[in-house]
């Protein structure tokens, strides 16, 4: 049986230091206020200030809460992503690493733009408003909800356009940032309810797109979910494992409106995406526009489809999956798209390889969240029913990510599926939250923590010195303690005699069945044979030997058991002797304080 991850994974997890700021933002905060560390993070309301005090290579980690784009009625105020830093939401307030975090729910932390009375009416224009960015400007982990983009003055002004998100890169400018990991839904706008890609006269917005969701938003005129506009300009965003549903149009595009029309393009890439239950009046879930009202049809909207699901889509006028206009076109491959009621011209352009019409079927189209209220959970609706479904092993392995919406592997039975989630057969015994370890003074700490867990038996923690070799360090039969629905397990590793060592979990089905986790890789410092203490044990005196020579003196503090400090030194490779004979015999740590390596030192 295969193990269950939620949130995206990687292979080699490394433990290591970097110089990078990492500012901590909580909604509940009460320390020192400085954002180093929980204890101390920023206040909720000070999000917006900490992200533009930040610089390239910076990261922002915001805890679990609601943050408003304004805590008065001002609705033209929004948060903003900035260049060369991250943004990371749904944090518990514990982590140390960003491996730690996990999508329990869905996205804990959410940025509303509910201001003002009760009700959508007078909320902020738009929650959050970008311009001049890159793919360096990330967007992870969030909740995006209560943007309402209803000024309209003639259908030009900005603040009728991207309610959850307005990427403006009009008259030349550049807009395009990285969003994963992210849940649009309740926002309202003229155009593009959920994100308006703005890149008209030779502007270039064009987001990447990666596991995000958007449900419930509405545009009053085109774009339910997504705008993108290309007027001679370009606005083709990268879509991947993402999910459109419920989303509707007042006019057209109930999910995603492209218009390439002057010189312009719109031509988004969706990979691994579902679109189910979305309307309007023309183009259920898209429309590809390449009209011109000036010249007549002119630019370029190809949307390329790969690997994804129309479904149950509608329009009360033309096209209910999806709508050409001008000389548009629509190119799909490998992808299950209900045609009917789909004529001409609104067809697939090009011979549509590998594609299929049957029902999907999905879990529960009805209810996609599932009935648990949380999404990239087991119950979710639109994930496939079983290996019955046609989207099963019938997609295009070329380009793939390597894990889907969830996190689990994207390829399991050596063809990718179709749509955002990776069917798995079998029931999943154990569903992993969280597998990850920490380096500490002479051991590691390995830990995980465990969802549900049906006909499970036991956990073997598996050690490598090399990443391929394995052995049995420890095996587990039951959680150290439960907290609600999940169930926490640690492992300490005391044996340590090198460095590096590679770690990961086999568990055990009850009838036998085994599956290994991915592997994570810890370094502990402690270990580096750059410096060594001789004698150890230690009668009056000791000789402190680097590997390589040091010339310049490094300050090192000698620390009782107590962890007390009981000696400063100064110690090079010439100035090298510990005098011990004054001290009580006993353990002692002898602390590099420039590395944070700590040696074992036992006085006699």
């Amino acid at each position: 049986m295969k193990m269950l991850f939620a949130g995206l994974l990687f292979l080699f997890i490394t433990v290591s230091n970097t110089t990078a700021a990492i500012r901590c933002v909580n909604i509940s905060a009460s320390g020192a206020g400085n954002g180093n560390g929980w204890a101390n993070a920023f206040a909720g309301t000070s999000l917006q200030a900490v992200i533009d005090m930040s610089v390239p290579g910076d990261e922002v980690w915001v805890a679990s809460g609601t943050y408003l784009t304004s805590i008065g009625n001002n609705r033209n105020i929004y948060f903003s992503m900035r260049n060369g830093v991250a943004i990371y939401g749904s944090f518990n307030g514990t982590e140390t690493t960003l491996s730690q975090r996990i999508f329990s729910c869905g996205f804990s932390s959410v940025l509303s733009g509910a201001i003002g009375l009760a009700g959508n009416a007078d909320n902020s224009y738009h929650v959050i408003s970008n311009a001049s960015l890159n793919n360096t400007a990330v967007l992870d982990g969030f909740t995006i909800r209560d943007g309402t983009g209803n000024f309209d003055v003639l259908g030009n002004d900005s603040r009728s356009l991207g309610g959850g998100m307005l990427n403006n890169a009009a008259n030349g400018g550049t807009c395009s940032p990285t969003i994963r990991n992210c849940l649009f839904t309740n926002n309202t706008a003229v155009f593009g309810g959920g994100i308006f890609d703005h890149g008209q006269n030779t502007g270039n917005a064009s987001p990447v797109i990666i596991n995000c969701i958007f449900a419930f938003n509405t545009a009053t005129g085109g774009g339910g979910a997504i705008d993108n506009f290309g007027y001679n300009g370009n606005a083709s965003p990268s879509i991947n494992n993402s999910l459109f549903y419920n989303n509707t149009a007042t006019d057209r595009a109930g999910a995603i409106y492209c218009w390439g029309g002057g010189n312009g393009n719109a031509s988004p890439q969706i990979l691994n995406s579902v679109f189910v239950n979305n309307s309007s009046v023309d183009g259920g879930a898209l429309v590809s526009d390449r009209t011109n009202f000036a010249t007549g049809n002119s630019g370029n909207a190809n949307p390329v489809v790969r690997n994804s699901i129309f479904w149950n889509n509608t329009a009360t006028g033309s096209g209910p999956q999806f709508y050409l206009l001008g000389g548009a076109s629509f190119t799909a491959t490998y992808s299950n798209i209900n045609l009917t009621g789909q004529n001409a011209p609104h067809v697939i352009t090009g011979p549509g390889t590998g594609n299929v019409i049957s029902d999907p079927l999905l879990y529960n189209i009805a209810n996609a969240v599932g009935p648990d209220n949380c999404w990239l959970t087991n119950d979710d609706g639109l994930q496939p029913l079983n290996g019955a479904s046609p989207c099963f092993n019938s997609g295009d392995n070329n380009g793939v990510s390597a894990y889907d919406i969830r996190g689990n592997n994207r390829i399991i039975y050596s063809i990718v599926d179709m749509g955002a989630y990776e069917y798995n057969a079998g029931i999943v015994p154990v569903e992993m939250l969280q597998f990850y370890g920490r380096a500490m003074l002479y051991k590691n700490t390995i830990s995980w923590v465990t969802g549900a867990e049906t006909g499970h038996n036991k956990f073997e923690l598996e050690r490598s010195t090399d990443g391929i070799h394995f052995i049995t360090l420890a095996r587990v039969f039951e959680p150290q303690s439960t907290i609600g629905l999940t169930r926490h397990y640690q492992v300490n590793d005391n044996d340590l005699h090198q460095s590096k060592y590679y770690y990961r979990l086999k568990q055990f089905d009850l009838n036998g069945v085994y599956d290994y986790s991915r592997v994570i890789l810890l370094e502990n410092k402690d270990h580096q044979k750059n410096i060594f203490l001789s004698p150890n044990p230690v009668l009056q005196q000791s000789t402190l030997i680097f590997e390589n020579r040091v010339i310049e003196k490094q300050s090192f503090t000698l620390l009782n058991s107590k962890g007390q400090a009981v000696k400063q030194l100064w110690l090079n490779s010439s100035n090298n002797i510990i005098d011990l004979s004054g001290e009580e015999a006993g353990l002692y740590i002898l602390r590099n304080e420039k590395t944070g390596v700590g040696l074992k030192v036992i006085k006699l």
